[in-house]
């Protein structure tokens, strides 16, 4: 079965939140991000406030994936996104990560998003490379109690 190709984001309501915290786990490959589904991860941590925009990724009616505008200031925010674990690798996160971009430069009129990708996630880093993100850096934080290496990525908008 082919999938249409328009994503639609729109907020996550409260029952959304919930839904996505009840998402089977990642496959092994993946398990190390399973924390940002669960109680206490992203969604908890992340509230939808005047800095923080939550949007849910629609196709067909289904919640497949969710992504985060965070630290919203005058010119840039930071970008996260997870999905449905039964949708990994199928093209659903570029779509997700294009529509929340538009949402950033055109309408709330930002000139850069930046982000942080685990440095073993060469699928993730390809696809926003694909998409015009770049390397600025390199941080280590701490999660969940362990150190992470990070590449710091981001990407200009387009229009100015």
């Amino acid at each position: 079965m082919t999938r249409p190709s328009k994503i639609t984001l729109r907020p996550l309501s409260l029952a959304d939140v919930e839904r996505i915290k009840r998402w089977p786990r990642y496959s092994e490959e993946f398990a190390l991000l399973d924390f940002a589904l669960r109680r206490g991860g992203w969604l908890d941590t992340f509230l939808e406030s005047a800095t923080t925009i939550r949007f849910g990724g629609w196709l067909r009616g289904e919640l497949v994936g969710f992504s985060l505008l965070k630290d919203i200031s005058t010119d840039r925010a930071e970008f996260y996104i997870a999905l449905h674990p039964a949708e990994t690798g199928h093209g659903i996160g570029r779509k997700i990560t294009i529509e929340t971009l538009g949402v950033a430069f055109a309408n709330l009129k930002l000139r850069r998003v930046f982000l942080k990708v685990r440095t073993w996630h060469t699928r993730a880093i390809a696809l926003y490379e694909r998409i015009g993100f770049v390397f600025t850096g390199n941080v280590k934080e701490d999660i969940q109690g362990e150190p992470v290496e990070f590449f710091v990525m981001e990407i200009n908008n387009p229009t100015g």
